[in-house]
């Protein structure tokens, strides 16, 4: 890679070529002298470049190309986990995440009544960052020690040719070690202003901070000078101003006003969205059946209502009395087409699943071993449990609060220390006891971030008690049944868990895969939708006994829309090396989930945030 980017312009730097004539030599003498400890990075070679239209230069020191070697392989081996660690709100140097998303989230805040608006950066923040804050983010989640001091070594402020004085702090502008270093440098400070509740968008040094209320506004900007001030960092006042979506402003060079850009639910959906289609059905008395290569769904009176061509079908999901043909069965079985069967409550019955299972017994074997082995689950049900945690915080984070009054500080402290505290269980009973207090501290919040119009007292199943309940508890199930799908699609056994009991009455191992699942994108779904308005009170019914609360019709319909359009976002980045929709994301977790059953020494992360 290295050498492929010093050749983009046909022209190779004489270092550069002696490199690659040389590159056995090089590579052995460059690994020795890392692995004894006697490497030291070369001076650095410094030049300009315009910076905009202004007439300014920027500086950029650019380490020699056997540096940039170890920094590449540095980069390549953290970002993952780096990555785990940051702000679901910052897009900047980040794979699969760039100006687009960060333009969506601004958008969707100002839908949801965010309407008053702080613009800021941070003056001179490369030369005057500190390298100390970035590793102390690393430090724990690096996994190696020498790894760290590495990074310490090769980022440290150095000479560069031709200059007399050589920095005292801050990161080169030119390394590709620098954007990760400078995202990291300011994670504290993202997470402090999360869990204040603002709405809140940095990329790079660039931030834009939104409220519904616009004395909040000083509050932040207060409470924002007071975080960077002890790490050497202050705001730049000129850049600074207040100012709303009313009034428009310009920020990653998109227009905003109160209505532009509009909010696009099919965000990310690169065109046609998938070649298949899910086809869900859920009218009492409806029948599914195969005619002339199309399948037809037949409405309660026999007339057929939706015919799809069956070649464009992937699964199907039946909710309630729903009829299936037996040509339709063999048809789904023959073809591996998933048929998933929900109560007409939303509640997962079960499913067909065709031959495409590459279980072996070899691998069952190993499966069920380590589902008994109390001591080779527990790393990997303390990783699920973290990553579930994780990812509350940052739907926490990205959802703000709806009101003065509803905080967000309080459940993500909560549930970081829950986080810390997964760690060092000492068994699956104690995690499920953490994750468990986690899921309280999370929904009672969430309850608070609804529309007032929208009844949610906290998390309540079987029956669900309220309309944001019976829409979980519906999305629920249907993402269950993927992650059994995809479970048998890579082999495994879904009835033997890891973090949850292998019992023959339920899929543990699928609800441990959409442990991560659930709040990345189920909760997040559910939300949206019912802060945009578009899931509202009466898309729900009270059940006949009066004890619960069901989605209608409408209600489904438009639950269906919004997970679908979750799941057909494409993704970078959230899996090292893996892009794609979230639903192959799911079935590559999978796979990964059975790695680390199988493989001794896999070490199991989970996703990141997208």
């Amino acid at each position: 890679m290295v050498l492929a980017k010093d050749a983009s312009d046909g022209i190779l730097q004489r270092k550069t070529k002696e490199f690659a004539e040389h590159l056995d030599d090089f590579l052995t003498e460059l690994s020795e002298s890392l692995r004894s400890g006697t490497y030291e990075p070369d001076p650095l070679l410094s030049f300009g470049i315009p910076k905009g239209t202004s007439g300014e230069v920027r500086t950029l020191h650019i380490p020699s190309i056997r540096d940039r070697v170890v920094e590449r392989a540095v980069v390549n081996t953290i970002t993952h986990r780096a990555d785990l660690a940051m702000s679901p709100c910052s897009f900047a140097y980040r794979t699969g995440i760039g100006t687009d998303d960060a333009v969506d989230h601004l958008a969707r805040l100002r839908d949801t009544g965010y309407r008053y608006v702080l613009r800021t950066d941070i003056e001179d923040y490369f030369p005057n960052l500190s390298i100390e804050d970035a590793l102390a983010i690393l430090s724990p989640i690096a996994g190696c020690p020498r790894t760290i001091d590495l990074i310490r070594l090769i980022a440290r402020p150095r000479r560069a040719r031709g200059e007399r004085r050589t920095r005292n702090r801050g990161i080169s502008q030119g390394s590709c070690l620098s954007p990760l270093l400078a995202n990291l440098a300011l994670t504290d400070v993202d997470r402090a202003m999360g869990d204040a509740g603002y709405g809140y968008a940095r990329f790079a040094d660039d931030i834009v901070i939104c409220s519904p209320h616009e004395p909040d506004l000083l509050e932040a900007l207060e409470l924002l000078d007071s975080l960077l001030t002890p790490r050497g960092l202050r705001l730049n006042q000129e850049k600074t101003a207040m100012t709303s979506f009313d009034e428009g402003f310009c920020y990653l060079g998109t227009d905003f006003s109160r209505s532009f850009p509009p909010v696009d639910p099919r965000h990310d959906i690169k065109g046609r969205p998938d070649p298949d289609q899910v086809v869900y059905v859920g009218r009492d008395g409806a029948r599914v059946h195969i005619s002339q290569n199309r399948l037809i769904v037949d409405g309660a009176d026999g007339l057929p209502q939706v015919s799809i061509p069956r070649r464009a079908v992937s699964r199907i999901v039946l909710t309630g009395a729903v009829g299936l043909s037996s040509g339709a069965r063999s048809w789904a079985l023959y073809n591996d087409i998933d048929v998933i069967f929900l109560s007409r409550h939303g509640g997962y019955l079960g499913q067909l699943a065709g031959p495409r299972s590459t279980a072996s017994a070899r691998r069952l074997l190993t499966q069920a071993s380590f589902a008994t082995d109390d001591d080779a689950r527990l790393p990997l049900a303390r990783a699920i449990v973290r990553a579930k945690m994780r990812h509350q915080v940052s739907v926490l984070h990205r959802t703000g609060r709806r009101s003065r009054g509803s905080g967000v500080e309080t459940p993500c402290t909560t549930i970081r220390q829950l986080a810390a505290d997964a760690e060092q269980a000492a068994d699956v009973d104690e995690l499920m006891g953490l994750e468990g207090a986690a899921s309280t501290a999370y929904f009672s919040c969430l309850s608070g971030l609804v529309p007032p119009e929208v009844a949610f007292d906290g998390r309540s199943r079987r029956p669900p008690k309220d309309l944001a309940n019976a829409a979980l508890s519906y999305a629920y199930a249907i993402l269950l049944a993927e992650c059994t799908g995809a479970l048998l699609a890579a082999g495994l056994e879904p009835s033997l868990g890891v973090l949850h009991a292998s019992t023959d009455k339920r899929p543990s191992l699928s609800l441990d895969l959409m442990e991560e699942f659930r709040p990345l994108l189920v909760d997040r779904t559910v939300l949206s939708l019912l802060r945009s308005k578009r899931l509202r009170p009466e898309h729900a019914t009270t059940s006949p006994d009066g004890e619960g609360v069901w989605l209608n019709s409408k209600g489904k319909k438009t639950l269906v829309d919004g997970y679908e359009a979750t799941l057909q976002r494409q993704v970078k980045g959230a899996m090292p090396g893996f892009s794609g929709t979230w639903r192959r994301h799911i079935h590559h977790g999978a796979q990964l989930l059975g790695r680390a059953i199988t493989e001794p020494g896999y070490e199991w992360t989970g996703a990141s945030w997208r």
